[in-house]
């Protein structure tokens, strides 16, 4: 017989007139078949639960109250959908994997993008939306959406951990002294007797000596005392790790709460503020679960917190202490590098994930066609620098041109703000010349002519001091059939074009950036 894990839960495109419906499968099973940009319907197995999407509650239908709705926007990856049933039963876990835009590039080629770009640096991928993808091992970098979800990947499991430890605390001997009747003495050291020569109690050891003061009930003896603590080294560790962790849940509700707070609306990218209440109620709810936990045995016998050699040899000889701290470990540490060890972060959308990928890939065309000039790419701020003779070039990633002018030399828009993608700059002898780079993630015609708007309109409004731009070009990983845009006299003619740039496709650099860099 087959087992029931909860209640069903279908889902088909909306636009799906054949009414075919397909149904959920919990994890670790993987549902294929979205995409972005779509709109999708998903049954409602009962009027009272709710279906959350990267912690975002779905909206109803418009027209179909039995049904929720979802649009996968500017992100692929895998997301993970949550049901919700109103009498309190166990949440039930979805695996939801996203394919780019039909219209876009293929899976297997976004694939290699995000994997080019993680080899290299991995910041260039994470970012907040929905979709994630794999990483691992330990790194440098610190991002606060990385943070919280290797917390609420691990935070619970600590919680866990640490519930095995107080049920089975690791003890240590402790001495001590005290002081007892007589007739409870049951152990002496030097100590005692050394007391002992000051007090009436001499009398039993030498009855002839005179002058001592009398005996009494009340005489007692100063005597060593063994007894068991839970104040241990392993224990000042753990409890260490404890404060830590509540270090870090309070501090990233802040900082989150700060960036949800300073959110600016964008039609590229998906709203946090929807999803940041069960967050914030998440990282709430295990801060307490800490707290309470530090007002608990054996932590509330521990005199102070912490972090030992010794403490650090029990814990590894210790399975039910390693778990917690391995657990611990993993919820505080930083780095997002891609290695074995893989868990699960957000990624940037898209879009920005093809302008990085064209970042990374214009550094590395010309490091490669022009090694005399020594480029190397330098992460903050991200840009490519190279220089040769009395020549020195940056490539950019997106630099702001603010609107208003700021002096000789400086970036500035002569209409409102701008930031362009990438932005290659040479100085020389000569002057300062410079090219605009305008990735966009577009692949059909209609979407790769509509794109061309941005290219005149950086080739006309964009200044460094009083120069214009050499050429402005819009990056396409498919021209959409516009071949003349293309066409290398076409470009120098009129300053702008397309340059197409995919992986998998070995490309020249366009003459418009061999002219500005002088070969």
């Amino acid at each position: 017989m087959e087992m029931t894990l909860g209640p069903e839960i279908r889902w088909r495109l909306d636009s799906d007139a054949l009414n075919d419906w397909r149904v959920l499968h919990p994890a670790p099973a993987e549902n294929l078949g979205f995409a972005e940009t779509r709109h999708y319907l998903f049954q409602k197995p009962q009027a009272d639960c709710s279906l959350y999407v990267d912690d975002e509650p779905l909206p109803d239908h418009p027209s179909k109250p039995s049904c929720w709705v979802w649009e996968p926007r500017f992100f692929a990856g895998e997301v993970t959908a949550e049901i919700v049933m109103a009498d309190g039963t166990n949440p039930i876990l979805f695996l939801l994997d996203v394919a780019p835009d039909v219209n876009k590039l293929g899976r297997e080629v976004f694939a290699q993008m995000v994997n080019e770009l993680w080899q290299e640096d991995p910041v260039l991928v994470i970012g907040s939306e929905p979709a994630t993808t794999r990483s691992g091992d330990l790194g440098s970098q610190e991002e606060p959406w990385v943070a919280f979800a290797r917390l609420r990947r691990y935070g619970p499991e600590s919680l866990r951990a640490l519930a095995a430890i107080r049920a089975c605390p690791h003890r240590a001997l402790r001495s001590r002294r005290d002081s007892v009747p007589l007739h409870y003495a049951r152990r002496v050291d030097r100590q005692t007797t050394a007391a002992l020569l000051r007090s009436p109690a001499v009398g039993l050891f030498a009855p002839d000596a005179e002058k001592l003061p009398a005996l009494t009930q009340k005489s007692r003896l100063d005597v060593p005392r063994v007894e068991e603590t839970v104040d241990s080294a392993a224990n000042r560790t753990i409890l260490a790790l404890v404060l830590a962790l509540l270090r870090r849940t309070r501090a990233l509700g802040e900082r989150l709460q700060g960036l949800v707070e300073r959110e600016v609306e964008s039609e590229t990218r998906t709203s946090l503020a929807a999803r940041w209440p069960k967050r914030k109620q998440f990282l709430e709810r295990l801060a307490t679960q800490f707290k309470i936990l530090l007002r608990l045995d054996p932590f509330a016998e521990v005199v102070r917190a912490e972090i030992t050699g010794a403490g650090l040899t029990v814990i590894a000889s210790d399975p039910i202490y390693a778990r917690a701290w391995s657990c611990g470990w993993r919820a505080l540490r930083h780095g997002v590098e891609l290695g074995t060890n893989a868990e699960r972060l957000w990624v940037s959308p898209s879009w920005e994930i093809y302008e990085r990928w064209c970042f990374l890939r214009f550094g590395k065309l010309l490091a490669t066609r022009m090694p005399a000039w020594g480029w190397q790419r330098l992460p903050n701020p991200s840009r490519w620098t190279g220089s040769h003779d009395e020549r020195r070039a940056e490539l950019l990633l997106q630099p702001t041109f603010p609107s208003n002018y700021p002096g000789t030399g400086k970036m500035w828009s002569i209409s409102r703000q701008r930031v362009p993608d990438l932005v290659l700059r040479v100085e020389s002898a000569d002057g300062l010349r410079f090219v605009v780079l305008d990735a966009k993630y577009r692949t059909s015609r209609v979407n790769v002519l509509d794109a061309m708007e941005s290219a005149h309109i950086y080739h006309d409004s964009l200044r460094i001091g009083s120069r214009r731009p050499e050429g402005s070009l819009l990056i396409v990983p498919s021209s959409g059939g516009a071949a003349w845009l293309e066409d290398p006299s076409f470009q120098e003619e009129h300053r702008v074009g397309i340059h197409v740039l995919s992986p998998g496709i070995d490309t020249p650099l366009p003459g418009l950036i061999s002219g500005v860099l002088g070969v």
